[in-house]
């Protein structure tokens, strides 16, 4: 069985991301020569987000120039990986005045994702609570969201807030009861939290631990914390960091100071070696209470194994592209920046009672696991077609011939006793290959019972066949009673001799 993660986006997203751009030009308009500069502009703001990033002495808010590159293509690229990601997630129960409180909103990106692909949410009267350290983007990012739902939906009863606070204190500053706030979204954040540290030495897992705990106390019973990340290896390492300390994981290893710095260096290298170390697992370390249990896209409640020391792998998974709009890719192919695919790593937390346990990763079942798809498609020598990495209660696993299966798909396959040698990453098949032992009182797999009455019995060679009927039922009778005298103690045999004393 496999469940896909992505979904199609309905007909309402997809008017919704092609009437963006009409929204775009009134709230942000350009002249002509912004206009031809626009594509560089997007190529320049794309360095500056991934290898310059030293280049961001500061916000790039604050540039007329990177902010309309902004808009016009990670705004729009943003929206479309989540409208493919956010229909197919269980936020289960939704309260009847759901309180969204979106951490680090920006141009309100992640209120515009739900509000374009949730149309169980669009109904209900939301609140949105936007927070942002620039006021600037979060009026450009509210009268964006005004222009969109004016021309698509403008009955929507949400309500649309705006707070100026950092993601470590927009949970302590939000104006509402402790325990009233439904859900809390990060996009795009952990990394910029980190970079904005507020104190030199001060851990990014302590800071994910404080703003964890600070959640913890606004959410509600059952309350969710949803944070999207791109693709990249820092941007997965973070997730999964994110994910250790909601289970209640520290770090003490001067090693993760900077996860940012180290997780870029590791975008370089391309793998992590530990040749002198022996521990299989950086996951050992769990001395705080946990506060969250992850939903998705974790299909168990155990140690991530994108952080074992051995592990070149990392949490991400790829969103279809093809429903892009047309301006958007005409735009990416001008600046150099074209793709078939939007990379994301995420996760979904739902928060845990007091003294509620962390509920238990499913049991493997008949030598089957369940197993999410978290890589893309590549080769490996001595397995055919192509593979996937995967995360399963056992930890990291390989599923070769794997290539046809939906990006983030949510399958069950079979256990092998074999091992990937690069990464130790046991081997699963989507199959079952193995001989299996016919049940007893059965014969080749099939009941006794089905078995045609005229049909003769297998003998040793050079016996003949008897057939099932009643002189072969005397006959078979016959040679029961031969077989058990054979088996019965002569007389004054040790055995006989036991019995009579007995």
């Amino acid at each position: 069985m496999t469940t896909p993660l992505f979904s199609v986006p309905d007909s309402f997203a997809s008017r919704g991301l092609e009437y963006l751009f009409h929204v775009l030009d009134e709230v942000m308009p350009m002249h002509g020569s912004q206009k031809r500069d626009l594509a560089p502009a997007c190529r320049d703001l794309s360095a500056l987000l991934t290898t310059d990033r030293d280049g961001l002495s500061r916000p790039y808010w604050t540039s007329p120039r990177l902010t309309s590159a902004y808009l016009r293509y990670f705004l729009p690229w943003n929206l479309v990986r989540l409208s493919a990601l956010l229909p197919g997630l269980d936020f289960g129960p939704v309260p009847d005045e759901p309180l969204i409180l979106d951490m680090g909103s920006g141009p309100f990106t992640l209120p515009l994702g739900l509000w374009l692909s949730r149309a169980d949410l669009r109904k209900r009267p939301v609140t949105i609570v936007a927070s942002d350290t620039t006021p600037h983007i979060l009026e450009l990012g509210r009268s964006i969201f005004e222009g969109m739902r004016s021309e698509l939906d403008p009955d929507c009863p949400w309500t649309l807030r705006i707070m100026r606070a950092s993601v470590q204190q927009a949970p302590r500053r939000l104006y509402a009861k402790p325990g009233s706030v439904w859900m809390m979204t990060m996009g795009n954040v952990l990394n910029e939290m980190e970079e904005r540290r507020a104190k030199p030495g001060h851990q990014m897992t302590d800071r994910m631990r404080e703003l964890l705990e600070n959640a913890w106390d606004m959410l509600a019973e059952n309350g969710l914390v949803l944070s999207v990340e791109p693709g990249t290896r820092q941007g997965g390492r973070l997730i999964s960091h994110l994910r250790k300390s909601a289970l209640g994981g520290v770090e003490e290893e001067p090693e993760y100071e900077d996860l940012t710095a180290f997780a870029l260096r590791e975008e370089q290298t391309g793998r992590r070696v530990y040749e002198d170390d022996d521990m299989d697992d950086d996951m050992s370390d769990f001395g705080l209470p946990p506060l969250f249990t992850p939903l998705s896209p974790c299909p168990h409640t155990d140690s991530c194994p994108m952080l074992n020391r051995r592990s070149t792998a990392w949490c991400h998974v790829n969103a279809p592209a093809e429903h892009a709009p047309r301006i958007l890719r005409e735009l990416s192919v001008r600046a150099g920046l074209d793709k078939d695919s939007v990379s994301l790593s995420f996760v979904l937390l739902r928060k845990l009672e007091e003294d509620e346990e962390i509920p238990a990763s499913p049991v493997r079942r008949r030598g089957k696991v369940a197993a999410r798809i978290v890589s893309d498609a590549f080769t490996v020598p001595g397995y055919p077609g192509r593979a996937r990495y995967a995360c399963t209660p056992l930890g990291l696993a390989l599923i070769p011939t794997s290539s046809h299966l939906p990006p983030g798909a949510l399958c069950e396959a079979w256990i092998t006793p074999e091992h990937d040698r690069k990464s130790r990453a046991v081997i699963l098949k989507l199959e079952d290959h193995s001989p299996r032992r016919p049940a007893s009182g059965t014969r080749d797999g099939r009941s006794s019972s089905k078995l045609r009455p005229d049909y003769p019995e297998r003998r040793p060679a050079g016996k003949r066949n008897v057939f099932r009927n009643g002189h072969s039922d005397k006959i078979e009778e016959k040679q029961r009673d031969d077989v058990r005298k054979k088996r019965l103690p002569s007389k004054g045999s040790p055995a006989e001799k036991r019995r009579e004393k007995a």
